[in-house]
C-alpha cells in the first residue's frame, strides 16, 4: 500500500501544478459573483459545484436546511458633533435596522475590544455606542477568538451599548464585513468603516467628545441553502475522513480566497483521487458547506444531522483561505491529533507546526461534535516554493472586504495548499483504525474551557438557534 501512496502523492503534486485547474475554478466562482446566502450567486456555485463532481463519476446529494438569511439595505453614519461628516460605512451581516429614525449617541472608543479594555470601561458603555478596531492583538487575546469580531459585539451588548461601530485595520478605504450572531438578528445594529474612516473619528475623539448618527435598513427573510456532500468510499465503509470547505462569500466580494480556494481544493482532489481508481481504507467524504459565513450554519446543521455517526468519523480536515503564505494545521486542541499530524511531518517533507487552537468557521462546528479536526491554515513562514506570504496573525487582511479577489492569490502558495491538503488527506483515509479519540460532550466541554473558549461562546451566543432540515 506504500507504493499506491507513493503513487497517489505523485499524481497529486503533478496534476495540480501541471493542470492549473485550482486557479482556473476559482476564477469561475468568483464569475459567478457574491456567493452570498440567499443571492443568485449561492444557487449559481451550487450549481456549478454539483455539476463539476458529477462529471468526475460522483453521485452527490444536496443536504438541504433552512435558515434565517438576511439582505443588506443603506448604512448612513453620520458626524454630528463636534462636526458633521458621514462617513462611508455597511452594516455587518445580521444586524438589525435601526428605524427610519435611527439612533443617536456619544461614542466610546475601545481600542481593539480586547477583554481588558471592555472590562477597564464596562461601566460606561451602557446606551453608547462603543467603536473598536478589527485588530486581535496577539498578546492580549487567548484565544484568539477573544477578540474576534462576533466576541467584541457580544460584549457590547452584554454591557448596553446602543450600536455597534467595526473599523477596519486594514488602510484601502475598505470596510470589513463579518457576521453578528448565528441564526439570529444582533440585538443591536453595527456598522463597518474602512481604516481611514477611524482614523477620523479617533482623532475626533482624542480631543473631545463625539456624536454620530445611524440610519440602517436591513432586511431578514428565510433562506433555503444545503451541504454538497460526495463520495468515494473506501475498503472500510464505516470508516470515514472527511475534508471540508464552504462555498459562500460576503456580499460585499467575490471570495477569491476567502473560500474560492477551498473550493477549488476540493474539486481538484476529489477528481485526481477518483481518477487513480486506488481504493483507500477509509471512505473519504467531500463536503461543500453553505452559509459559513454566517457562523457556520452549514457545518452546524451537518454535525447535527450527523448525531449517530459522528464517533465513525476519525478525521475532519478544514479547507479555508488559503491563497498565500505557508501552511500549518490548527488541530483545536485535540493533543492527539497533533501527535499525528507532526509524526506524518517528515513524510511529507515538510515542517508541520501545531499554532494554539483558533476555535473558528467550520472547525469548530466539529469540535463541538467531538470529531477530531485539522484545519489547515495561513502561516508567516516560507513553504514548499519558498514563498513568505505578508501575513498579519492579528487580523484578516483582505479577507472580508471587497479586495478578496483573483489578484491577492499567490498561485504556489495556492498549489501548496492543494498538495498538502491532499497529501495529508491520503494518508489519515489509509490510516488504520481511529486517527484520535472521539471526544464526548463532556470532553469537548473541557477542551473548551481549557483554552478560553467557555467565555467566548457566552458572548458569541454560539451556537444557537436550532436549524432545520429541509431533505
Amino acid at each position: 500500500m506504500v507504493e499506491q501512496i507513493l503513487k497517489l502523492d505523485k499524481e497529486i503534486v503533478s496534476e495540480i501544478i501541471l493542470e492549473n485547474r485550482c486557479y482556473q475554478r476559482v476564477t469561475e466562482l468568483c464569475e459567478l459573483g457574491t456567493r452570498f446566502p440567499g443571492t443568485k450567486g449561492e444557487k449559481l456555485a451550487r450549481e456549478y459545484i454539483l455539476k463539476e463532481i458529477k462529471s468526475y463519476g460522483y453521485t452527490p446529494k444536496v443536504e438541504k436546511f433552512e435558515h434565517l438569511g438576511w439582505k443588506r439595505g443603506i448604512s448612513e453614519v453620520k458626524i454630528v458633533e463636534p462636526v458633521e461628516r458621514e462617513l462611508l460605512s455597511i452594516s455587518l451581516a445580521g444586524a438589525p435596522s435601526t428605524g427610519k429614525d435611527g439612533i443617536d449617541g456619544e461614542i466610546l472608543f475601545l481600542g481593539n475590544g480586547t477583554p481588558g479594555e471592555f472590562e477597564q470601561y464596562k461601566d460606561q458603555i451602557k446606551d453608547r455606542i462603543v467603536f473598536v478596531t478589527s485588530l486581535a492583538p496577539l498578546g492580549q487575546c487567548t484565544p484568539p477568538r477573544q477578540c474576534h469580531r462576533r466576541t467584541k459585539y457580544g460584549r457590547a451588548v452584554e454591557f448596553g451599548a446602543k450600536a455597534f461601530i467595526f473599523m477596519n485595520s486594514q488602510a484601502g478605504m475598505l470596510p470589513q464585513t463579518g457576521s453578528t450572531r448565528q441564526n439570529m438578528t444582533g440585538e443591536i445594529p453595527a456598522v463597518t468603516i474602512p481604516f481611514e474612516e477611524g482614523e477620523l473619528l479617533k482623532n475626533l475623539i482624542s480631543k473631545g467628545p463625539v456624536r454620530v448618527k445611524l440610519v440602517v435598513e436591513n432586511e431578514t427573510f428565510t433562506n433555503q441553502s444545503g451541504n454538497i456532500v460526495a463520495e468515494l468510499p473506501g475498503k472500510k465503509g464505516d470508516e470515514v475522513v472527511i475534508i471540508g470547505a464552504h462555498y459562500d462569500c460576503h456580499d460585499n466580494s467575490h471570495g477569491a480566497q476567502d473560500n474560492g480556494t477551498g473550493v477549488a481544493i476540493l474539486l481538484e482532489l476529489a477528481r485526481i483521487i477518483k481518477n487513480t481508481k486506488i481504493k483507500l481504507e477509509k471512505t473519504i467524504r467531500f463536503i461543500f458547506f453553505g452559509v459559513e459565513e454566517m457562523a457556520a450554519i452549514g457545518s452546524s446543521f451537518y454535525v447535527k444531522e450527523h448525531q449517530d455517526e459522528l464517533d465513525k468519523i476519525h478525521l475532519y480536515i478544514n479547507v479555508d483561505g488559503l491563497g498565500s503564505g505557508g501552511k500549518i494545521f490548527d488541530t483545536q486542541g485535540f493533543d492527539d491529533l497533533s501527535a499525528y499530524i507532526l509524526s506524518i511531518s517528515k513524510e511529507l517533507n515538510y515542517q508541520l507546526k501545531i499554532p494554539n487552537p483558533a476555535f473558528s468557521g467550520d472547525a469548530l462546528a466539529f469540535v463541538f461534535g467531538g470529531v477530531p479536526v485539522a484545519a489547515l491554515k495561513r502561516s508567516g513562514s516560507p513553504g514548499i516554493f519558498n514563498f513568505k506570504g505578508s501575513i498579519n496573525n492579528e487580523d484578516r487582511g483582505w479577507g472580508h472586504t471587497s479586495a478578496d479577489t483573483l489578484d491577492k492569490i499567490i498561485p504556489s502558495s495556492f498549489y501548496e495548499s492543494a498538495i498538502l491538503a491532499g497529501r495529508t488527506l491520503i494518508r489519515a483515509a489509509n490510516h488504520n483504525g481511529p486517527i484520535a479519540k472521539y471526544r464526548c460532550k463532556k470532553e469537548v466541554a473541557n477542551i473548551l474551557k481549557h483554552y478560553g473558549m467557555d467565555e467566548v461562546l457566552y458572548y458569541m451566543k454560539w451556537p444557537t438557534i436550532p436549524i432545520e432540515s429541509k431533505y
